[in-house]
């Protein structure tokens, strides 16, 4: 019950935050339309706000609560991701023209934490269909915190879970709910991930 009332109240937040963001937004655009020349301080802003409205609808899909029903389209997906994930670490999907909406919420909340195994940042590429959903990254560099990845595949919670590392968690609950099982594989350079629906 715990599990399910944190994603409702990350769900309320998001879309409670959505509407004035976009509303800022409005009055952004109106500001530009009055300059008579490109303004630096807005253009900064507009940027920011555009970063912030990415992570709201990338949280409210990776941290929100599961739709056993839902679908959704890999139009709708990329450009989540893209304008999340817009940096040093980028994603490139591959699969269906939709998918369901379980699949994507294992899909962001495993780059999630993969992003945070990249200390350098990297490349990663998502292979899905249906039920099942392959990641693969490539990176200078990986650095997975052990005690997390335990976590994800079965292990015990560490004894102090920082906000940094709650999607370590969240994927473990999300896979449990979605019966999906997984594997983890890591190399210096690298790293695959498959989930898996049962046979």
């Amino acid at each position: 019950m715990s599990g399910d009332l944190s994603a409702l109240v990350s769900a309320r937040l998001c879309h409670d935050l959505i509407s004035p963001m976009g509303a800022i937004g409005n009055g952004l655009e109106l500001m530009q339309l009055s300059q008579p020349a490109s303004s630096a301080e807005l253009d900064l802003v507009a940027g920011s706000l555009g970063s912030a409205l990415a992570k709201l609808r990338f949280y409210r899909l990776a941290f929100g609560p599961l739709d056993v029903h839902g679908r959704l389209s890999m139009d709708e997906i990329r450009s989540v991701c893209d304008a999340m994930f817009s940096g040093r670490f980028t994603v490139a999907w591959s699969g269906p023209v939709d998918l369901p909406r379980a699949t994507v919420k294992l899909a962001f909340l495993a780059l999630l934490c993969l992003e945070k195994s990249l200390p350098m940042g990297g490349a990663g590429r998502v292979s899905a269909e249906g039920d099942n959903v392959a990641l693969a990254v490539e990176a200078r560099r990986t650095a997975p915190p052990a005690e997390l990845w335990d976590l994800v595949a079965g292990g015990a919670q560490p004894e102090t879970l920082r906000p940094d590392g709650i999607q370590f968690a969240l994927l473990r609950q999300a896979l449990d709910d979605a019966g999906r099982s997984i594997e983890i594989a890591f190399a210096d350079t690298g790293a695959s991930l498959t989930m898996t629906a049962p046979a």
